[in-house]
Formats: C-alpha cells, sequence, structure tokens
C-alpha cells in the first residue's frame, strides 16, 4: 500500500511566512472560544444569573460529552472530503461561523425565565462544543501535512503558540476590560460577547483563506470510520498513546485552573478583574517572546525534555499562588505571570508539535493518511477532560459551600469555599500534571526514529518522494 503524497514541501523546506502567519492566527479564535468559556461562562452563571458553579459545571459537562462524538465524525469525514478547496477549509469555515452565533448565545442572552434560561445555555453550549469541533479538527490535521520537516514543523507551531498568547490575552484581559467598560453585570457580559464573536469569525475565516488547499489521498475504503480494526491500528502507535495520556492530564490542569482562576482573583485574592488583567498580560506576552528560546531548545535537547522543563516551570509557579494573600501586589501577580508564560510556553508549543510528530509516524506505521482521524482523538480527550475537570470544580466548589450571587456581586465566602478555591487554582492543577509528566517520560519519538522508520518501510520511502 502506497502512502498518499501530499503537496507540501519536502521534509527539510522552509515554510513560507505567509503560510505560518495564516495558519497561526486561526488560534486566536480557538484561544478565545476554549479560555473565555471555561473561565468567564461559570462566573456568568454563578455572579450575575445567580446560578450556583455546579449547574454551570453540569452544563459544561453534559454539552462536551454529548458533542465529543462529533469531533471522531468530523477528523474522518475531514480526511475522505473531496473539495475544490482541499479535505479541511469546509469544515473550518463552517466552525467559524457557527463559533460566532454560539458566542453570542452564551454571553448575551436574551431576559427569560429561568427554565427557559436552561434551555438556551444547552443550545448554545451544544452549537458552541459542534463549532469548535468543525474548526479545530481540522485545523489539528495541518501541521503534519503542511511540513514533513521535524524542526520546521516546531516553527510553524511556534507561530501559532505566539497567536495561542495573543488569544488567551485577548481571553483573560481583553474580555475582563470589555465587561467593565460595559458596565459590568448582564450588559457587560453582551458587550464582551458581541466584540469577542467578531474577533473569533475573523481569525478562523483568515486561516481559512490563508493556508495552502490539502487535498491528500482518503483513507483505504471501508477503513475510514473507528471501527476495532482502526482503533488497534492507532494504539500500536505508542508514542502517539503516550501523548494522548499526558494530554488527558494536561486539559484536565488547564481545565481547573481556568474554572477558578477569576473566582480566586475575586474571592480570595480581591484584587478583582484588575488583578486577572494584570497576570493575563505579563503571562501570554511573556509566552509569545518566549517562542524563540524554546524553538532552540526544542532542537537543541529534544521536544520531549523541553515539554518536561516547561511542566516543572509551570508547577513551581501554580503552588506558589498559595502563598498569595490579599497583601499581593501588581509585582507578585506579574512574577507568576512571567514564570506561568515561559512554562505554558513549553508545554503549548511541544505537545501540538509532538502531536504532528506521531500523525506523520502514523502515516507511515499504516500508509494511511488518518490526521483527522487522530486529532479528532485529541480533540475528543480535550472535551471530555475539560468537561470533567470543570463539572468537578463546581461539585467541590458547591459541596465546600461556595455562595453564588447575581448582578455581579461578590459576598464573604466561607474558609472552606476558599480552600476549594486555592486547591482548585494551585494544588490540583499541579498533581495532573506531575502525572501528565510520567506519561511524557515514556514517549521516545523523535527525529533519529522517525527518520528510521521513513527509511525502514516502502511507504516510507514513497512518503519522502514528494
Amino acid at each position: 500500500m502506497k502512502t498518499p503524497v501530499f503537496p507540501h514541501a519536502a521534509p527539510q523546506a522552509r515554510i513560507s511566512m505567509r503560510t505560518c502567519l495564516g495558519f497561526g492566527v486561526g488560534t486566536v479564535g480557538v484561544s478565545i472560544m476554549l479560555n473565555t468559556v471555561t473561565t468567564y461562562f461559570p462566573a456568568l452563571m454563578s455572579t450575575v444569573l445567580g446560578q450556583s458553579p455546579e449547574i454551570a459545571g453540569y452544563l459544561l459537562m453534559i454539552s462536551k460529552l454529548a458533542d465529543a462524538v462529533i469531533d471522531v465524525a468530523v477528523g474522518s469525514m475531514s480526511d475522505r472530503a473531496r473539495t475544490r478547496w482541499g479535505r479541511r477549509k469546509p469544515f473550518m469555515l463552517g466552525g467559524a461561523l457557527l463559533s460566532v452565533v454560539a458566542f453570542l448565545m452564551l454571553f448575551a442572552p436574551p431576559m427569560m425565565g429561568q427554565g427557559a434560561l436552561m434551555v438556551w445555555m444547552v443550545a448554545g453550549l451544544v452549537i458552541y462544543s459542534t463549532a469548535y469541533s468543525l474548526f479545530n479538527v481540522p485545523y489539528m490535521a495541518l501541521p503534519s501535512e503542511l511540513t514533513d520537516g521535524f524542526h520546521e514543523r516546531t516553527r510553524l507551531i511556534s507561530f501559532r503558540t505566539v497567536f495561542v498568547s495573543i488569544g488567551q490575552l485577548l481571553a483573560m484581559a481583553g474580555t475582563a476590560w470589555l465587561i467593565q467598560s460595559g458596565g459590568g453585570g448582564r450588559s457587560g457580559f453582551a458587550t464582551m460577547g458581541v466584540v469577542m464573536a467578531l474577533i473569533i469569525g475573523g481569525s478562523m475565516t483568515g486561516t481559512v483563506l490563508s493556508v495552502p488547499v490539502q487535498h491528500g489521498t482518503a483513507p483505504v475504503a471501508g477503513k475510514h470510520l473507528p471501527g476495532f480494526a482502526q482503533m488497534r491500528a492507532i494504539a500500536r502507535n505508542r508514542p502517539f498513546m503516550m501523548l494522548l495520556g499526558a494530554k488527558v492530564f494536561q486539559f484536565l490542569s488547564f481545565a481547573s485552573v481556568a474554572s477558578t482562576m477569576l473566582l480566586f482573583m475575586l474571592n480570595v485574592l480581591k484584587v478583582g478583574y484588575d488583578g486577572q488583567i494584570v497576570f493575563a498580560v505579563v503571562q501570554n506576552v511573556v509566552t509569545a517572546l518566549a517562542m524563540p528560546l524554546w524553538v532552540w531548545t526544542g532542537r537543541t535537547i529534544g521536544k520531549r525534555r523541553t515539554y518536561l522543563i516547561g511542566v516543572m516551570i509551570f508547577c513551581l509557579t501554580t503552588l506558589s499562588w498559595l502563598l498569595a494573600d490579599q497583601s499581593i501586589t501588581n509585582l507578585g501577580i506579574a512574577a507568576r505571570g512571567v514564570f506561568g508564560g515561559l512554562g505554558s510556553g513549553a508545554i503549548i508549543l511541544m505537545s501540538i508539535s509532538m502531536l504532528g510528530d506521531t500523525q506523520a509516524y502514523d502515516r507511515l506505521l499504516s500508509g494511511e493518511a488518518r490526521e483527522g482521524l487522530l486529532s479528532s482523538a485529541i480533540a475528543v480527550i480535550e472535551k471530555v477532560s475539560f468537561a470533567l475537570g470543570v463539572a468537578v470544580l463546581g461539585l467541590f466548589l458547591h459541596a465546600l459551600g461556595y455562595v453564588p450571587t447575581t448582578g455581579g456581586a461578590l459576598v464573604l465566602q466561607p474558609a472552606s469555599a476558599m480552600l476549594a478555591l486555592k486547591m482548585g487554582f494551585a494544588v490540583i492543577p499541579s498533581a495532573m500534571f506531575a502525572i501528565n509528566g510520567l506519561f511524557l517520560w515514556a514517549y521516545d519519538l523523535d527525529e533519529d526514529k522517525l527518520a528510521a522508520t521513513r527509511l525502514a518501510t516502502p511507504e516510507g520511502l514513497g512518503d519522502t518522494a514528494t
């Protein structure tokens, strides 16, 4: 069986700046979608709409779990799609349009009764999850198709990570500023929703219009669906399975941080939206500026070791919040932002670059172009992990007595609720990344192994003849 030959460059050919920028800009929308909903939806429900954070957690969990199967369907369909715009672009454009609709539904809901509000929010979350899948699953398949270069793939992802920083900056600091400027409460969230919906749609559409068309060759007839044989074949890709396991705990950690950050800033540190803005600005600027360092480190000592360095920095920074109290200054927040940005940058850059490597490795092992299916597996893990993480944190906060409010008001929370916020923002994320590191320790795909596999198989010989 001959491996599909993609219209991308030879293994170490340099990707054009236009392609790098066009690919990267779409992640601004992805970052805003993921981080804003995870961070601000629980806050909207519990401080503006008068709902328990437990309810918000359940809603997020149900929508993501119910929609996880869509990830696999989108991945398989985009692998097989044949259009004049290539395999991925039609799905990504549909996701961009639906993302705008979903964001407006979630953050600018009309006035309605509690029962109708719950139905509205469930519908908005289902559309949100579907839109996220339609764009992000094909999007994550692109790095393996755009280049075969082991380190060139890291360079491509470094542009994406810079745009991740921009997206997170908008998702954490820009949103807080817009909510404040809009008067806080329901009107503030609605203002934020409209502005961010436009940015999401614009950035995602920019990627659709900018990246080269990728056609490829469909998986073997009858083998495109994720049946047991297909799953067993994927399971034989040991590096991918190790990365998949690591991703579970990475997403659980990020979900815990994202769903408690704003409540931690508001209730524990008493620094409000201003503190969140300082932290988000510093962290994401540092993440972007650190990309040349981490690209060089990945090339010098390897991607896995660079990832583990990022994990150690992230864990130490996260645990340092246990030492913070209401006396914290902007300098103390900014210092944590510096180290948080360094650690997050290494983790985000290397995890996505390593995913592209495992997809290329799978293509060599199987002779099939199923990058979309592998991307969908990661997307399912992301959604399920985030859903469980947010739901468990919501239940945890409710069990320990967190008091919900309306209209953006703050009340004195009991000591047990303050402990829950500290655990959710500092201890639980660090514990999740400690387990994540164990999976990464067992990950063994490097440049030499990928090159040896390419040379040792007929499929690999065909793959290099591009």
